[in-house]
């Protein structure tokens, strides 16, 4: 733009020298350097460090990441903070990573309102924020993306296959995993859809198990023993639920009973193709996570990083369990993020 004539020199230096530093910056948040300190620093807040879903996404997540700093794409990374499955706890590591610095920050909510507060805090802060697995209540509005499944989705497989199993139809539970997930919101939403459509399908109650085991099999063993024969499925959030709680009643000589939950664990994918577990539904969380850092060397590299990727949900049954049933084989089969 030109200066006007009546502008003088010493005043026109002064303007380009006051609008250097914000060139300055853009340039360097262009670069990955959004803080503009020189470096690029990426924060990872996991959701737990111990169940066997998060397990295969965290390993990911520090194999990639530990490439991105040894080929100098970014400086460091803060490693795996542990959010012990406690939105309170991912709260507090969220303000961890702004006083660090952080850049970009990868996050798997707790749950959806509780983890709220550490994207907002992010975001304010001026971190870039890649949510994954599942949403907050602000991750549509404020994440720089989402790369996840869709859990409606994932609730109308599982319905689906119960139908197809029990022509019939019959009575079920559903076991929940932590409530206020937006997994566990979404995934009760799908089964309802399917289920809640089918009049020849009775829902006895929801049981809330916090995605644990333990729990699933205590009420797989309340259901047996108050409803008896009229019990004929058991539908679960997770595999770790669907596949104690299908243990349970194999020994307790209801294998009639079915039962069915998400994540296509090691665990429940051997027992389907031994037998004793009909299906799983597989979540690619490892591609989630993939898709996210991915995401994060797209903006660092000036690309195009759409508001959300999805990675698809899998029905798994005797069929197919071998393309899914080891890592190695696992991992030839993702396939790629579909953009919404």
């Amino acid at each position: 733009m030109k200066l006007r004539k009546l502008i003088s020199l010493s005043v026109a230096a002064l303007m380009v020298a006051g609008m250097a530093i914000p060139a300055a910056a853009d340039e360097a948040a262009a670069g990955g350097d959004v803080n503009g300190d020189g470096k690029i620093v990426v924060g990872y807040i996991s959701k737990n460090t111990t169940d066997p879903f998060h397990g295969p996404i965290n390993s990911t997540a520090t194999e990639i990441l530990d490439g991105l700093v040894a080929d100098g794409t970014i400086d460091e990374w803060t490693g795996i903070l542990d959010g012990l499955t406690d939105a309170g706890k991912q709260v507090d590591l969220a303000a961890d990573c702004i006083a660090q610095g952080v850049d970009y920050a990868i996050i798997l909510p707790a749950e959806a309102v509780a983890s709220d507060p550490a994207v907002v805090n992010m975001t304010e802060a001026g971190i870039k924020v890649v949510v994954v697995n599942s949403k907050t209540d602000s991750t549509d509005d404020l994440a720089l993306t989402y790369c996840g499944s869709d859990d409606v989705y994932a609730g109308e497989l599982m319905a689906t296959y119960i139908q197809e199993q029990l022509p019939d139809g019959g009575a079920y539970i559903h076991c929940q995993g932590v409530i206020g997930n937006s997994a566990q919101i979404q995934r009760g939403e799908g089964i309802l859809n399917i289920l809640g459509e089918d009049d020849k399908f009775e829902a006895l109650g929801d049981y809330p198990c916090d995605w644990a085991a333990d729990k699933a099999v205590n009420a797989a063993t309340d259901a047996m023993s108050m409803y008896g024969d009229d019990l004929k499925a058991i539908i679960c959030d997770n595999d770790d639920m669907s596949s104690a709680a299908q243990q349970a009643c194999n020994e307790a000589g209801r294998s009639d009973i079915v039962c069915i939950g998400v994540d296509g664990n090691q665990g429940p994918l051997t027992m389907v193709k031994e037998g004793t577990l009909g299906a799983t539904v597989l979540q690619d969380g490892v591609g989630q996570v993939t898709a996210g850092i991915d995401a994060i060397v797209a903006d660092i590299n000036g690309e195009t990083v759409e508001k959300e990727y999805t990675i698809p949900f899998v029905l798994v049954t005797s069929e197919n369990v071998d393309q899914y049933l080891n890592a190695d084989s696992a991992a030839e089969a993702e396939t790629e993020a579909v953009t919404e």
